[in-house]
């Protein structure tokens, strides 16, 4: 009967946590969560995989991993086998084929940002790009659980042109390019956004059901504050047909981003022979297809 006891003991200590007679790696399940700009668990359809950071106290990254769609399905986390201690989890969520992360030797020179940024390429747009962070404590003395929240680090372009005349449909025709500059290049694994400036050229589609231009693209986050601006230009004779300020359209028609994860900036500008106007593009309107 003693035997069996004992033998209970050791099967409940390996069971329920680390058995404090020695340093093993105790383990932790920490889990990712983002509710956007509401209450309701989205994180399932939102982020599709997760690049993870682990930084101990003295801020040296001692692990890494990539969870991708089907890893995320089955736990919507991961599990950390770790000693006792503290640690700084770094996560980007969604760093998909227009995302580049660069880790470097700290967190200011760990970077993320369109991959043609490094390679001094035009950018057309970025992934749809969520960071999280969390301070955890492991401590040798059982089973532990922890929660990486995940917030917004990018804000939706969604751009509608009406009047262009259309000579040829086929999208390789155009009639003009956009540009959309003095957006932040990087972000650093602080979500701290570069102060180096740098232009977006977002790639222009025609709808052959509206028989309409438009562009639909996600940049790295600026504030309502911004120095930001959208421009129009001729594709055959190079003339600039319109500029805009950014701030001045938000401002003038009540659009915000501070404070907002799931942010989109809808513009429509039509042209009129020689005028041209420009409204906000309510959600409602903006069609999926586009």
């Amino acid at each position: 009967m003693r035997k069996d006891i004992i033998l209970y003991i050791l099967l409940l200590a390996t069971v329920t946590g680390c058995i404090k007679e020695d340093l093993d790696d105790c383990e932790t399940t920490l889990y990712f969560s983002y509710l956007g700009d509401g209450i309701k668990e989205i994180f399932p359809q939102k982020i599709d995989k997760v690049d993870m950071y682990v930084y101990n106290q003295d801020n040296v990254c001692i692990q890494k991993a990539v969870l991708n769609k089907n890893e995320l399905n089955r736990q919507r986390g991961t599990t950390l086998n770790l000693p006792s201690g503290q640690y700084h989890i770094v996560c980007w969520g969604n760093s998909l084929n227009d995302t580049r992360i660069n880790d470097g030797s700290t967190l200011q020179n760990s970077i993320v940002g369109a991959p043609h940024y490094f390679t001094k390429e035009l950018i057309s747009t970025n992934d749809s790009l969520y960071f999280g962070e969390r301070e955890i404590t492991i401590a040798n003395e059982g089973y532990k659980t922890d929660t990486v929240f995940f917030g917004s680090a990018h804000i939706k372009m969604q751009i509608e042109l009406e009047g262009l005349e259309v000579s040829n449909t086929r999208e390789t025709t155009l009639p003009i390019r956009m540009e959309m500059g003095n957006l932040s290049s990087t972000v650093d694994f602080t979500k701290t956004f570069s102060n180096e400036h740098i232009s977006y050229f977002p790639l222009i589609n025609f709808d052959s059901n509206t028989q309409k231009f438009g562009a639909k693209f996600n940049v790295l986050r600026f504030n309502n504050d911004n120095e930001v601006f959208l421009r129009l230009k001729d594709n055959q004779t190079d003339k600039e047909l319109y500029t805009m300020q950014l701030k001045d359209f938000m401002k003038d028609n009540n659009i915000t981003v501070d404070g907002i994860n799931e942010a989109t900036v809808g513009i429509r500008i039509r042209f009129n022979g020689t005028s041209i106007t420009v409204k906000p593009w309510d959600e409602e309107v903006i069609r999926p297809g586009l």
